[in-house]
């Protein structure tokens, strides 16, 4: 307790002085320093997916951490994570169309979907990040977006979005204005994957803080870094599919089942099919299979 004072008191001190981004860079440097060789064997070794990898600013930015293999091997958690999800509610991934990583940072995930057919897209509110993706990962196309919606891209655009760490750092009302600008850009009957800060986060929120949590409330901490790793936001799966509806039905919750991102869950949903017109089957209200 008291190391988490001097460390709250010394924060509080450098942003007085305007010091605190330099700071924080100057860590992360020195940081990083410690991780070349390590970095330098992991590469040697042939572990990586072929594919260009970022500075360790970005790791540090992204996964605060300067490991490349972390970087690689949670991504590659990530992606597995995601086409296990999906092959269990029978849509192979490699029959998706078109998906968007929303958040992708520096393409942790995304970049270990380069073998699909798919039409693959992400984007991130951090244009840094963003620019980096776009000059290194050719076999997709990137855009930078707001903290606040609108995405730029059309309504209906994908069968598939998934957003890992991010909605875990969304408070109100931004959770809900993503949840339905998601759903504008999801074909109807599309699919949306989020990891969360789950049951697994109990023991880190105070008492408080857990009696809103088991009562299907949002808690979040520092709300005014919204959309940034210092921002923390917890929620319940009573949360979830409360929030979420009508736009979209739960189809599975899984505790700590986000791998590459843990110990968050995972959850899938699906957004909901309009109700068919008058003259119409059900059948002929559903999203053509790629």
């Amino acid at each position: 307790m008291a190391r988490l004072w001097v460390r709250a008191v010394l924060k509080a001190a450098l942003a007085r002085l305007r010091v605190l981004g330099a700071a924080r860079r100057a860590r992360d440097a020195v940081t990083a320093l410690g991780w070349i060789a390590h970095n330098r064997r992991f590469l040697h070794r042939g572990d990586g997916d072929g594919l260009p990898v970022p500075p360790a600013r970005l790791l540090m930015l992204t996964t605060a951490s300067p490991s490349v293999e972390w970087f690689i091997q949670s991504g590659r958690e990530g992606a597995d994570s995601i086409r296990e999800l999906l092959d269990r509610h029978d849509i192979p991934i490699a029959r998706i169309g078109t998906m968007l990583d929303f958040g992708c940072g520096c393409g942790r995930v995304l970049r270990h979907w380069a073998d699909l057919p798919a039409e693959v897209h992400g984007c991130d509110y951090n244009a840094a990040l963003v620019n980096w993706c776009q000059r290194r990962l050719a076999f997709a196309r990137f855009e930078t977006n707001g903290l606040e919606p609108p995405l730029p891209y059309t309504t209906a655009s994908f069968d598939l979005v998934y957003a890992l760490s991010v909605f875990t750092h969304l408070p109100e009302p931004l959770q809900g204005q993503w949840v339905a600008e998601l759903a504008r850009v999801l074909r109807p009957g599309g699919h949306l994957i989020i990891s969360t800060h789950g049951e697994a986060y109990l023991d880190t929120l105070s008492e408080p803080e857990r009696s809103r949590f088991h009562a299907g409330q949002l808690v979040v901490r520092d709300g005014d870094a919204a959309g940034s790793n210092r921002c923390g936001v917890f929620f319940s799966e009573h949360y979830l599919r409360r929030h979420f509806a009508p736009g979209f039905s739960l189809r599975e919750h899984i505790t700590r089942g986000a791998r590459g991102n843990p110990p968050q869950d995972l959850a899938l949903l699906q957004s909901r099919l309009p109700s068919p017109s008058p003259g119409t089957t059900p059948d002929s209200a559903a999203p053509a299979v790629r």
